[in-house]
C-alpha cells in the first residue's frame, strides 16, 4: 500500500494524509479530467474566435478598428488560453480527490486481503463518510468476520478433539504420534484468531465517545 502510515500514532494525533494512495491508478484518472476540460475549453475558445472574426470580416469595418479589434481578439485567445489551463488544473485535482474516495477503499482491502493471506485477522475499521464503495466493504468486513467466526468453530472442534485424544492416549498409545502435532496446529489457530494486526490501516477512527479522530492516514 503506498504512502500509507504506520506504525503507533498517540491518541488525539493526525498523521499525515496522503492523497495519492494508489498512483498509477489516481494519475491516469486525473489527467484525463485535466486533459478532457482543457480539450473543451480549447475547443470553445477556437470556436469563439472564429466567430469573432467571422463577424469582423462581414461587418466590413474600416483598416484601423479592424487592427484594433484583432488585437482585442488575440488578448481574448490569450485569455482563453489561461482559463483552459487553470480548467485542466482544478480538474486534475478533482480527479485526484475523486479518485482518492476510491482508491483509498481499495487499499485498505487489500491490506485486509494481505493480512489474511499470512493466517492472522486485520483489526477491522469503518470508512470514512466520503469514501465511496462503502456497500462492497460492508459485505467484505462482513465476509472477513464470517471467516474469522467460522475459524473459531474449527478451533473450538479442534481442541475438543485433541482433548478427548488426550485422554484416551494411555489406552491408545498409538495417538500418541498424532497428538503433538495437532496440539501445535490448534495453538497456531488460537493465536491467530487473538493476534492484532499490527499496522495500523488507513482509515478515519474516531476513539469511544466521539472526539478528535485517532489517525487518518489516507
Amino acid at each position: 500500500m503506498p504512502e500509507v502510515t504506520t506504525g503507533a500514532v498517540a491518541p488525539g494525533v493526525r498523521a499525515r494524509r496522503a492523497y495519492l494512495v494508489d498512483r498509477s491508478f489516481q494519475l491516469k484518472y486525473a489527467l484525463l479530467m485535466a486533459g478532457a476540460g482543457a480539450l473543451v475549453a480549447l475547443i470553445f475558445g477556437l470556436w469563439l474566435h472564429q466567430a469573432h472574426a467571422q463577424a469582423i470580416e462581414v461587418a466590413g469595418l474600416d483598416p484601423a478598428l479592424r487592427q484594433e479589434l484583432t488585437r482585442g481578439d488575440r488578448q481574448l485567445l490569450v485569455a482563453f488560453a489561461a482559463i483552459a489551463a487553470l480548467l485542466a488544473l482544478a480538474l486534475g485535482l478533482l480527479g485526484v480527490v475523486i479518485t482518492h474516495r476510491v482508491a483509498g477503499p481499495i487499499a485498505v482491502m487489500g491490506h485486509y486481503v494481505g493480512v489474511l493471506a499470512r493466517g492472522a485477522f486485520p483489526r477491522m475499521r469503518t470508512l470514512r463518510k466520503t469514501d465511496e464503495l462503502r456497500t462492497f466493504f460492508e459485505i467484505f468486513i462482513d465476509a472477513v468476520e464470517q471467516l474469522k467466526a467460522r475459524e473459531a468453530r474449527h478451533v473450538e472442534l479442534l481442541e475438543t478433539t485433541l482433548a478427548r485424544m488426550k485422554a484416551a492416549a494411555p489406552r491408545a498409545p498409538e495417538l500418541a504420534a498424532a497428538i503433538e502435532p495437532l496440539e501445535r496446529e490448534v495453538r497456531a489457530r488460537r493465536a491467530a484468531l487473538g493476534a492484532d494486526d499490527p499496522e495500523l490501516t488507513p482509515l478515519y477512527v474516531a476513539p469511544p465517545g466521539g472526539g478528535h479522530p485517532i489517525h487518518e492516514s489516507r
